[in-house]
């Protein structure tokens, strides 16, 4: 935990208030033991529901954007929240007014836009999900690590493997 000064008295004598903030290692676990519970980033996509998949995304975007504001512009807790954020609302944008563009098309061939957008967003989310328990040494929930991407041969710390972080 840092201490955070969040004001000064000066008449009749000399004052300093302040604040607990948490560390990265808080947010980042509070990040983790929050998306436990969404069944949204794990459950078997035949049996998930889009409208609730679209309010969950909402919901996860909102409770990240929170977080966002607890810690330190640029660091890379702060980019891989923002990542995260990032990758909901394209959920939800994909899916249009009202779930609209989700819903299944009946045609035989064509790709399932729920489906695509849902696996888009569960690859992204568990590329920094995997980040975040590195960087920190956090456990992973076992449902979450589901969609954790496939961890290299060799731990030597190493984060080539994830796109974006190659040499």
């Amino acid at each position: 935990m840092r201490m955070r000064v969040t004001g000064l008295s000066v008449p009749g004598g000399f004052g300093v208030q302040w604040q607990a903030v948490d560390g990265g290692k808080d947010v980042a676990r509070r990040i983790l033991l929050f998306l436990e519970d969404r069944r949204l980033l794990f459950g078997p996509r035949h049996l998930e529901d889009e409208s609730h998949c679209i309010r969950s995304a909402i919901e996860i975007r909102a409770f990240l954007t929170e977080q966002l504001s607890l810690v330190k512009t640029g660091s890379a807790l702060f980019e891989a929240i923002r990542s995260m954020r990032a990758a909901c609302r394209k959920f939800v944008e994909e899916a249009g007014p009202y779930g609209r563009y989700f819903h299944r098309s009946e045609r035989y061939g064509q790709a399932d836009p729920f489906s695509l957008a849902l696996g888009d967003l569960r690859t992204i989310m568990g590329i920094h999900i995997a980040v975040l328990a590195q960087a920190f040494d956090l456990e992973v929930d076992e449902e979450v690590a589901s969609i954790l991407p496939p961890q290299p041969q060799e731990d030597d710390g190493n984060l080539d493997w994830i796109p974006g972080f190659g040499g």
